[in-house]
């Protein structure tokens, strides 16, 4: 059975093609409705390159849902003005064919069109299984492209944006907020509501944010702020399962958990500061010319 899906990205092919190569951005996407590990616990490769690579799959992270093949390959473009293809044509423990491929078609305006295509066929009991592995295909690629969409919306406020980078600018905030232990509490609290901002498309950055403001709201015996920070940590999981989160809102409980804002100018500056000394050029493994790594 098949499953097709296409969204509009609000960013350019280039840089689509950029975050596809990340190890980082693919299990960002997936979370939090399928976790993949490396078997034995063996670490990541940075960036995805043809040839098989075997993952272990948990659904919502709790069960087991067996070991999945990723084999990684690169075709060339089905159109004169798309970029090269780029299949999964893998095969697992629930699955004897699961062929996976990305288009990237660029838009008039700038954007990106995203197309998921998706062949699949059951091991077991193909009859019933492919079905339903079909109906799986929907949701799971579906929450895929509105992870994209948060991704490719974080990019339009801050184009150097992608997780590993976000992840060495986040740390950096916080390692900032700890060095100033001395500076006013309105201060050190800028460098928190950064954090936040910058990583709240992220389940874990986003959870070490909240916890961040929570010790902080305690130690200064705020307990309005504290419950506020408590109320949010609760809210986190939900917000990512439903990939609902306000983009720009500072964490703090004297903002709305729901509402979208812009970030006050000494915010985006931090954030703007983090970025850069996180700064890193990603090699180009992927080219528009349809070449392979």
């Amino acid at each position: 059975m098949r499953v097709r899906l296409s969204t509009p990205l609000h960013a350019p092919p280039e840089w689509v093609a950029a975050q596809l190569q990340s190890t980082a951005v693919f299990r960002h996407i997936t979370a939090p409705l399928v976790r993949f590990k490396r078997p034995g616990g063996a670490p990541w490769p940075t960036h995805w390159s043809p040839g098989d690579l075997p993952l272990q799959m948990r659904l919502l992270g709790l069960l087991p849902l067996g070991t999945q093949t990723v084999r990684i390959s690169i075709e060339p473009a089905a159109q004169a003005d798309a970029w090269p293809t780029l299949r999964d044509n893998g095969e697992g423990t629930l699955m004897q064919h699961w062929d996976h491929r990305i288009t990237l078609q660029p838009m008039p305006d700038g954007r990106t069109l995203y197309t998921d295509d998706i062949e699949v066929v059951a091991r077991h009991l193909p009859w019933l299984m492919t079905p339903l592995s079909a109906a799986f295909a929907q949701v799971f690629y579906r929450h895929r492209q509105r992870r994209w969409h948060q991704l490719a919306a974080q990019h339009a406020a801050e184009p150097m944006a992608d997780p590993e980078h976000t992840q060495r600018a986040f740390d950096h905030l916080l390692a900032a907020f700890a060095r100033d232990a001395t500076a006013p509490p309105a201060t050190r609290w800028h460098w928190l509501e950064a954090a936040h901002v910058l990583g709240q498309t992220t389940l874990s950055l986003h959870w070490r944010s909240h916890t961040a403001m929570l010790r902080y709201a305690l130690q200064l015996r705020d307990l309005r702020e504290a419950g506020g920070q408590v109320l949010r940590l609760a809210l986190v999981p939900l917000g990512h399962a439903l990939a609902r989160l306000p983009i720009g809102n500072t964490g703090r409980a004297r903002v709305s958990a729901l509402a979208p804002m812009v970030p006050q100018p000494r915010v985006t500056w931090l954030i703007n500061e983090a970025m850069a000394a996180a700064s890193l050029a990603p090699p180009k493994i992927w080219q528009k010319s349809g070449g392979r790594a």
